[in-house]
């Protein structure tokens, strides 16, 4: 299992593990090796593997967890349903989701076999193998805009994380005003770059900036609903639990 030290459901996993007394599962920590995860197609966390290959990651239930640790499956029904899936795993991991964002694009996550199939529970769903070009079809033909508003969730939520872990604090919503929508700009597009493999300079910079207008107005109305609740997230995670 792929988890992160600072990551609540990462944390929330472990918990469910010792309960169960489970002495099979072993843990990666993906901030000591985060290009071993990358490279396995890990995009969120907590990630699952077994067998050599990442099989699930992103969005799933406690019932699909718990059928995972017991049974080694979880049961997904169609592919329309693993299409669900994987939307709510994109907008769940903030680096699929800030990258998604910045360009506009939900198609720009089909270059990763391995977190289509994961993200989706498509390896757990008979005739998954099919599952690929559906996915890449749909990824084309949904609306951006039928998932902007959780995408924008992901960003606002993972700013006020960022910001508790380097300041120890949140700012409230009249200090975002005084420091200006530039440093969030800034931040929003480093973030969504992953290094400089993905750097948005050939995108219309405009159409950029315009969404990232939108975030920051977004992350203006709610930071000061936001912060209490990352806040209490934060300090229930122990340190050193992994």
């Amino acid at each position: 299992m792929y988890v992160h030290p600072r990551c609540s459901e990462s944390f929330h996993v472990y918990q469910l593990v010792t309960e169960l007394g489970l002495l099979n599962v072993s843990f990666v920590n993906t901030e000591l090796d985060p290009f071993g995860a990358l490279s396995k197609g890990v995009f969120a966390v907590p990630a699952f593997e077994k067998d050599g290959k990442i099989i699930l990651q992103g969005w799933f239930t406690r019932e699909d967890l718990l059928s995972l640790l017991k049974e080694g499956v979880i049961k997904v029904s169609s592919k329309e349903e693993a299409f669900e899936r994987l939307l709510r795993s994109v907008t769940a991991s903030f680096t699929v989701a800030s990258a998604v964002y910045v360009v506009g694009d939900l198609s720009i996550v089909s270059g990763s076999p391995e977190y289509v199939m994961s993200a989706s529970g498509a390896f757990f769903l008979s005739g998954g193998e099919e599952f690929l070009d559906y996915a890449m079809w749909k990824l084309r033909e949904t609306e951006f805009a039928s998932i902007e508003e959780k995408l924008l969730r992901s960003i606002a939520a993972n700013f006020a994380r960022d910001a508790y872990w380097l300041r120890g604090s949140i700012p409230t919503r009249r200090e975002l005003e005084n420091m200006g929508s530039g440093f969030f700009e800034t931040w929003l597009a480093a973030r969504a770059s992953i290094g400089r493999v993905f750097v948005p300079h050939s995108y219309a910079w405009e159409d950029v900036r315009e969404r990232m207008k939108r975030a920051w107005s977004y992350l203006l109305e709610h930071i000061d609903e936001i912060s209490p609740r990352v806040r209490e997230e934060q300090e229930g995670i122990p340190r050193d639990w992994i």
